[in-house]
């Protein structure tokens, strides 16, 4: 039903990976966006809410689709790729993104950085007590506490920890059924 053969996946699978060079990985996102395009087309004309009315509003569900499929929010390089668009139209894309569906891609955005990071031992760091969590890499890190801070939630940095360049102590506002698991 509406769906691309074999053939025709692997030319846009190729186009994809072109236009995304070494940066990402088609292979991740040219099958999430399969299926978000289904699943939009369905929200779109069955669900319940307002009916887009504009090309904005069209392709931010679109992208809340794609967000969800690949766990995390998309992101720029990645709407360049999918839309033909310039880097600052892919910004402001995933702008409108993040301030239509803010409920929904905060809690992306904690689960992607989350993903492979690994709870700690309860610390004290400047003013805030909390549990200490060392993540995978600074982006992740550095998307945390962004959605922290929007959230009103204390972090500090932790500056001496051996095992991890990346960590960060967050109080006991952050949900504790949300924390990752222990080593």
């Amino acid at each position: 039903m509406g769906e691309l053969n074999e053939q025709e996946r692997q030319t846009l699978q190729a186009a994809v990976a072109r236009r995304l060079g070494a940066r990402r990985d088609a292979t991740e996102l040219v099958p999430a966006y399969l299926v978000a395009a289904q699943r939009h087309a369905f929200s779109r004309t069955l669900q319940a809410g307002p009916v887009p009315t504009s090309l904005t509003v069209e392709r931010s569900g679109l992208l809340l689709e794609i967000s969800r499929e690949l766990g995390r929010v998309i992101d720029d390089v990645e709407i360049e790729a999918l839309f033909r668009v310039s880097r600052s139209q892919a910004r402001t894309m995933r702008t409108t993104l993040l301030a239509s569906y803010s409920d929904i891609t905060d809690d992306l955005t904690v689960d992607w950085a989350l993903k492979d990071a690994r709870r700690g031992a309860r610390k004290t760091v400047g003013d805030v007590n909390g549990t200490l969590i060392r993540f995978s890499s600074e982006q992740k890190l550095n998307a945390f506490l962004s959605q922290m801070e929007r959230s009103g939630i204390d972090t500090e940095l932790v500056y001496d920890d051996k095992r991890s360049p990346w960590a960060v102590v967050v109080s006991d506002a952050f949900p504790r059924d949300r924390l990752p698991k222990s080593k």
